[in-house]
């Protein structure tokens, strides 16, 4: 009984704890609202499309397993398209998903990928007679 009142106890403390840190201000003190409203600004500047192309082909590179899969990406007025020939439907998705954390609106994904198949249901085995 006591072990269970000290794991609470520790449990407890703990979430007082993550609790309080979380509460405290970023590191460097707290922002004020102008420095909040010209942060959101520099962060929703748009990016030219050559910097969109950049960061997809730069990214693509960067992964262990895109990397081999020869995907290009193309952007204009900060829309990009996406070709190339996927291993499987998981690499078209992520190719995707890069190209959205770069700023591209909106993601056209052409990459072509083997079509996905359900697992057949095992066959009925047929009934002794007795």
């Amino acid at each position: 009984m006591k072990r269970i009142v000290a794991v609470i106890c520790v449990v407890l403390l703990a979430s007082v704890v993550s609790f309080a840190q979380a509460a405290q201000p970023a590191q460097g003190g707290e922002m004020k609202k102008g420095e909040k409203k010209a942060e959101k600004k520099k962060e929703a500047a748009p990016k030219s499309d050559a910097d969109i192309q950049k960061c997809i082909t730069d990214k693509f590179a960067a992964s262990e397993k895109l990397k081999s899969q020869g995907f290009s990406a193309t952007v204009s007025g900060g829309a990009a398209t996406l070709t190339g020939n996927a291993t499987n439907a998981g690499s078209k998705g992520a190719a995707t998903n890069i190209a959205k954390s770069c700023g591209a609106k909106p993601v056209t994904n052409n990459i072509t990928a083997p079509p996905v198949t359900k697992p057949k249901k095992a066959e009925k085995k047929e009934e002794k007679k007795g």
